[in-house]
């Protein structure tokens, strides 16, 4: 990565208060110690205030102008129900002009679920499995985000798709690398989630080189076990040395997208800086 500068961002979700939200702006933003941040679209909200933590987001996306990215993950891509299928795509458009609104250009949105319908129950992501229905939801999953890449194109906007957990579709990225592919979009790639690799078993170094230069975005946080703790860097079991080693390998450009269980302005400033001691 030479003297390339490093970009580094972080997410905002509803565990953030409006007030904390202007006040990372205020820390973080304003000091360029992070370019970038990665808003949670509507989703997992009850009992927030949602008209608030709108604001305070465009506030913030408005005076500082960071690079933007809405992360979208309650869709299920491999729903089978027609009506449900086209609603995810009314909604997904929606979440097209509100990453424009706020002058993004970039969504992270998840490949599918080893289920095909709410009324379906989750199974381990397992080769016994695989046997079964994996092609209509790989066929179900693979038509959706062509229709959402479509979409997207039309305002400008990149996708991005990830290594995900047991029970999805993409939890290996060799099998990312093949659905990407397959998708065959042009403003589609990936993102890498160190974390869902983590707590799957995955080599981290072993996943980061299968995506190669299909690679454009990163989710950095760090864990302990198989737990989806989504620690500052450095304070649990992840080894980000060996980590950046294979960044280096491919050329990663990217930004660097923190994505805490929340953030604040310490454990920002402190992870930003022993992720840099790595790369």
């Amino acid at each position: 990565m030479g003297g390339t500068m490093r970009r580094f961002g972080f997410n905002i979700n509803f565990r953030n208060t409006p007030e904390e939200i202007l006040e990372l702006g205020r820390a973080v933003l304003e000091s360029e110690l992070y370019h970038a941040i990665e808003v949670t679209y509507y989703e997992n909200m009850a009992g927030v205030d949602v008209l608030a933590y709108d604001h305070a987001v465009r506030q913030i996306a408005q005076a500082y102008r960071p690079n933007v990215s809405v992360h979208i993950s309650a869709f299920n891509a491999s729903e089978e129900n027609s009506v449900l299928r086209s609603a995810i795509l009314h909604e997904f458009r929606n979440c097209c002009q509100y990453t424009s609104l706020l002058g993004g250009h970039e969504i992270v949105m998840h490949s599918g679920r080893l289920r095909t319908s709410l009324h379906v129950p989750q199974v381990p992501h397992s080769s016994a499995y695989m046997g079964g229905d994996l092609q209509r939801i790989w066929a179900l999953s693979v038509e959706m985000l062509r229709n959402c890449c479509d979409i997207a194109k039309e305002y400008g906007i990149r996708l991005y798709t990830e290594n995900l957990l047991d029970g999805d579709l993409t939890v290996r990225c060799g099998t990312l690398v093949q659905f990407v592919n397959e998708v065959g979009r042009n403003n589609l790639d990936i993102v890498f989630d160190i974390g869902h690799c983590q707590q799957t078993g995955g080599n981290v170094p072993d996943e980061v080189l299968a995506c190669g230069k299909l690679l454009r975005h990163l989710h950095l946080h760090d864990t302990i076990g198989g737990a989806q703790s989504h620690l500052p860097i450095g304070d649990g079991e992840i080894d980000y040395p060996a980590f950046a080693a294979a960044l280096r390998k491919i050329g990663y450009q990217g930004i660097y997208m923190l994505e805490l269980r929340r953030c604040t302005p310490e454990n920002l400033i402190r992870s930003r800086e022993r992720l840099i001691q790595c790369l």
